[in-house]
């Protein structure tokens, strides 16, 4: 009878991980929660047959990935161009299985902690085993299998999307739960614009900067994800959900752009981590945001370059909003030509 676990439950996860890797370590099989619903994991040197785990049932369909801990885990093994590099930071971790002509099995950086953990603390790759594509299997049709069940009370999703990658293209070899709309996304150029409450400077920033871009790209606006462009906003002391203000959707409704559907969101970690660009309205802004997070991948820019900060418009008439909005603007047509985007 394998041990049962739920890792929501769970007071000390660290304990739960020790306890997993010496399961695999003895060379037992675990279940364990990822991103794509419960997956069985082992050695890979301790299968008796590297395409399935022992013990499993015949009605269960078993699917096997290579789990690393991360892509230059998986590098040190499988050779690749820098584009190709590029490719894996923007979609692992994640549910994506990368087909390897040099292996029989997809490399997978999983994201949910508890696998992540796990491959850490293990140092070394772990053999995968989606079961039946991700569709919901009972716990107890594993207790004939698995060592340790881990559970996390999650829908499953599954199954992980598998690409083929080549230098800088890529295509989907089987489905999964990543469309090809949702790799093209993750692939695509993130521009962030950064103000105070999210209600005011950066939502009219964001809103004029897509305009222009979709402008210079002969697109409407929604393609522009498409076009490999992913442009947002967010406040350093932002709520959630709230709208611009009425004087900003009143403004921009004379500019021709539309800002009726902004809601605020704050300038949390994994935003800003996965920006290309940061843009912000002020010193003040960039400095909070170089403090609170002091590794960022992507250009921080000041929108007002050498004019320096834009002033807020909150509590101002119409004129100041105006002027503000006509700002903003000038700088974006100047930022889209810095950014080699006209």
């Amino acid at each position: 009878m394998p041990a049962y676990f739920d890792w929501r439950a769970a007071s000390a996860h660290d304990e739960l991980v020790r306890h997993v890797v010496q399961d695999l370590v003895n060379g037992s099989i675990v279940a364990v929660p990822t991103e794509v619903g419960v997956v069985l994991t082992a050695d890979p040197a301790k299968l008796a047959d590297p395409n399935r785990p022992r013990g499993l049932s015949d009605k269960i369909q078993a699917d096997r990935l290579d789990g690393h801990f991360d892509a230059a885990e998986f590098f040190t093994r499988s050779p690749a161009t820098s584009a190709e590099r590029v490719l894996a930071s923007r979609l692992w971790p994640g549910p994506i299985g990368w087909i390897d002509p040099e292996s029989p099995f997809a490399a997978w950086v999983p994201r949910h902690v508890a696998l992540a953990t796990i491959l850490g603390l293990l140092h070394r790759p772990l053999a995968l085993f989606e079961l039946n594509s991700g569709q919901p299997v009972e716990p107890a049709q594993l207790e004939e299998t698995a060592a340790t069940i881990i559970q996390d009370g999650a829908d499953t999703r599954g199954p992980v999307t598998l690409i083929r990658p080549n230098d800088y293209r890529w295509s989907i070899a089987r489905p999964g739960v990543m469309t090809e709309a949702d790799i093209r996304q993750a692939l695509a150029r993130k521009i962030v614009f950064v103000c105070t409450g999210n209600t005011c400077r950066s939502p009219m920033a964001e809103a004029i900067f897509k305009h222009r871009l979709a402008e210079q790209l002969g697109c409407a606006i929604a393609e522009l994800p498409d076009r490999g462009f992913v442009v947002s906003s967010a406040g350093i002391a932002a709520g959630s959900h709230a709208p611009a203000t009425s004087e900003s959707i009143a403004i921009l409704d004379e500019f021709g752009v539309d800002l009726k559907n902004h809601r605020s969101q704050p300038a949390l970690a994994d935003l800003i981590a996965r920006a290309d660009d940061v843009v912000v309205m002020t010193r003040s802004h960039l400095a909070t945001l170089v403090g609170r997070f002091p590794v960022l991948s992507g250009a921080l820019r000041l929108l007002g370059g050498a004019d320096g900060d834009l002033d807020d418009p909150i509590g101002g008439g119409p004129a100041v909003y105006r002027s503000c909005a006509t700002t903003i603007r000038n700088h974006v047509d100047r930022l889209i030509l810095e950014m080699g985007l006209s």
